[in-house]
C-alpha cells in the first residue's frame, strides 16, 4: 500500500452542541499550510447554534465545506458518517472542542511521501492540552510510561495502553484502511478510537511526528460526570478485546490495574464490584487477574506494589494518571 507523493485530504469534524468551539476547530483546519481539499462537518443532531453558525461559515469560507445533519448517534456514528463522504486519499479527524497547529496536515502528509513503510496507514502525533480559554494545562504531553513513542507494527504495545492518546484530533489516515477495518465500532462508548487504532495496528504499520500539533480542549462538556455508566463502558471495550486476542496475547496488566483502581477510587462505595460482576463473563474475568489467580481482592497488592514503583521512577505519574483516568484534567 504505498503513498502516492500528492495526497488529497478530507477533514471530517463531528460536532454536538458545539457552538461554543467549532468555529475555532473550523478556523485551524481552513487555515492549514497544506489546506485539505475539502471539510466535513457532520452535525450530529445538535439542538444549539451549531448548524447555522457552520453554514454561516461556509459562505464565506475558500475551502469547500460539506455540513450533514443527522439525527443524534454518538460520536462513532458522526466520524463514520463523514468516512463514507469523504473520497480524499488521507482522512484526518478533528474534534470540534479541539484545534489543530497550522502545520498539523503538512507535516504528517510529509511522513507519507517519506516513509520507507510498505504498509503505513495511521500518523499520527504528540499534543498538549488547553482549558475552556485555551490555555495550556499541560505542554507537550506523555502518560510516564508512555514517553517511548511507537512506530511500525505496534499492536502487541498498543493493546497494553492507547498510546495514541490525542483522541481522533491527532491522526491522519490512508482512507481506504477502512476498506479493510471497516468504520468505528457504534456500539462502543468509551475508547472506540484505541479500538480503532488496535485494529488497524493488527494490519497496517504506524509512524508519528515528534512535535506537539494538536490542542486537545479539557472542559466539563466533553467530560463524564456519570461515572457507572463510564465504567459499564470500559469494560465492554475490555470484554470485546479479551475475546478476540484470546490465545494469541495476554491480557496486559494495565488493564487489571485500571479496574483495580476504579474500584479503589470508589471506596466505600462498593457499586463497580457488582458492575464488574455482572459485565464481565466469569472467563474474562480470571483472565484480567490471571495474576491472583483470578481474584481482583488478590490482586490488589500487585497493584499497589506496581504503583509505587511507578510513583518512585516516574515523575508525577500519580498526579497525571489519576486526573486522565478520573477525567477532571487535574
Amino acid at each position: 500500500m504505498n503513498s502516492p507523493n500528492h495526497n488529497t485530504i478530507d477533514v471530517v469534524i463531528p460536532v454536538y452542541n458545539g457552538e461554543n468551539f467549532i468555529l475555532k476547530a473550523l478556523e485551524s483546519a481552513a487555515n492549514q499550510t497544506l489546506p485539505p481539499r475539502s471539510i466535513i462537518v457532520v452535525d450530529d443532531g445538535s439542538n444549539d447554534n451549531t448548524y447555522s453558525m457552520v453554514t454561516e461559515y461556509a459562505q464565506t469560507s475558500p475551502l469547500k465545506i460539506k455540513l450533514i445533519k443527522k439525527e443524534n448517534g454518538g460520536l462513532s456514528s458522526a466520524r463514520n458518517a463523514g468516512i463514507l463522504e469523504s473520497t480524499a486519499d488521507l482522512i484526518a479527524f478533528l474534534d470540534a472542542d479541539d484545534m489543530w497547529l497550522l502545520n498539523k496536515l503538512e507535516e504528517q502528509s510529509e511522513i507519507y511521501n517519506a516513509t520507507k513503510f510498505k504498509n503505513l496507514a495511521l500518523v499520527y502525533c504528540d499534543y498538549d492540552v488547553i482549558d475552556t480559554g485555551g490555555n495550556i494545562k499541560y505542554q507537550n504531553y506523555k502518560a510516564p510510561l508512555d514517553n517511548k513513542r511507537m512506530r511500525g507494527m505496534v499492536f502487541k504495545k498498543l493493546l497494553e495502553r492507547n498510546q495514541i492518546a490525542s483522541s481522533g484530533s491527532g491522526v491522519l489516515i490512508k482512507r481506504e484502511v477502512f476498506d479493510t477495518v471497516g468504520l468505528f465500532d457504534e456500539k462502543l462508548k468509551f475508547a472506540e478510537d484505541w479500538d480503532m487504532w488496535l485494529r488497524i495496528a493488527k494490519k497496517f504499520e504506524v509512524d508519528f511526528v515528534p512535535k506537539v500539533l494538536v490542542h486537545i480542549r479539557k472542559h466539563p462538556q466533553n467530560m463524564t460526570y456519570d461515572s457507572s455508566k463510564t465504567f459499564r463502558n470500559e469494560l465492554d471495550f475490555y470484554n470485546k478485546w479479551i475475546s478476540i486476542i484470546d490465545g494469541q496475547y495476554p491480557v496486559p496488566l494495565f488493564w487489571a490495574d485500571k479496574i483495580t483502581f476504579r474500584i479503589l477510587s470508589r471506596l466505600p462505595k462498593t457499586d463497580f464490584i457488582s458492575t464488574l460482576q455482572s459485565s464481565m463473563p466469569t472467563t474474562h474475568y480470571q483472565k484480567m487477574f490471571r495474576k491472583s489467580f483470578g481474584s481482583m481482592s488478590l490482586y490488589i497488592p500487585i497493584f499497589l506494589l506496581r504503583q509505587t514503583y511507578n510513583t518512585l521512577f516516574y515523575p508525577n505519574y500519580l498526579s497525571i494518571v489519576t486526573g486522565f483516568i478520573k477525567h477532571t484534567g487535574k
